[in-house]
């Protein structure tokens, strides 16, 4: 599992090469497509139709303008690119509406946002639709609440390999840590490379590695 595309299309082509026959057999990708790839199969088990839609960043500005008009939201004091951050953060954090609408009891502009939250997320899903964070988020949902799905995968995925440890934010942490079951992985990162903080990227994550998985070995470059 990767971040980038090309790093995917790159450590595609050295798999190839090293495995041989039976190299079709290795998914290499990114997070968003190995969750893709999961979610097209499963997603029915979680009320949406498999062939859903992924909303841009344009289809998500036109979905916050008509939640904020619903609203009657003014949208000069919440801007609808602070309220997509806001939501696209908690969901990094894996903090769903419900969670979102807790922690904001007692704080006026949190309890807005949450609102916008709410009915942002009820309106992607009646449109059968998920912006590029529920990619992960609902992924991890299907593993959380389907035991014999994520049964599954953590058969199929006896060795996992994830590249660029330090920028995994909580919600692709706990992707891996669900299908590493057999304790096979292996992580590639840097702790003075994480430049991500500000997209939700935990630095705590390649700092706790060994506490996740005792008995890792540690490995110098």
């Amino acid at each position: 599992i990767t971040f980038t595309n090309k790093a995917a299309q790159e450590m595609r082509e050295r798999v190839d090469q090293i495995a041989g026959f039976g190299a079709d057999q290795v998914w290499v990708a990114t997070f968003h497509a190995t969750c893709m790839r999961i979610l097209r199969r499963h997603i029915d088990r979680l009320g949406y139709d498999t062939n859903f839609t992924i909303y841009d960043t344009d289809d998500q500005k036109s979905v916050i303008k008509q939640v904020c008009k619903r609203l009657n939201i003014d949208t000069k004091m919440y801007k609808e690119r602070t309220l997509l951050s806001e939501i696209s953060s908690a969901k990094d954090e894996l903090v769903d509406v419900r969670e979102f609408e807790v922690k904001s009891v007692g704080d006026y502009k949190k309890s807005v946002i949450a609102k916008v939250y709410r009915e942002y997320q009820e309106t992607l899903k009646k449109s059968n639709a998920l912006d590029f964070d529920d990619i992960i988020v609902k992924t991890v949902e299907l593993f959380q609440n389907n035991p014999q799905v994520l049964d599954y995968y953590q058969e199929r995925f006896k060795y996992i390999m994830v590249d660029e440890y330090q920028d995994t934010n909580r919600a692709q942490y706990l992707l891996v840590k669900y299908i590493a079951a057999h304790g096979n992985v292996c992580v590639v990162g840097d702790d003075d490379q994480s430049i991500y903080g500000w997209r939700g990227a935990d630095i705590r994550n390649i700092l706790d590695f060994e506490k996740d998985f005792p008995g890792a070995k540690l490995i110098r470059l």
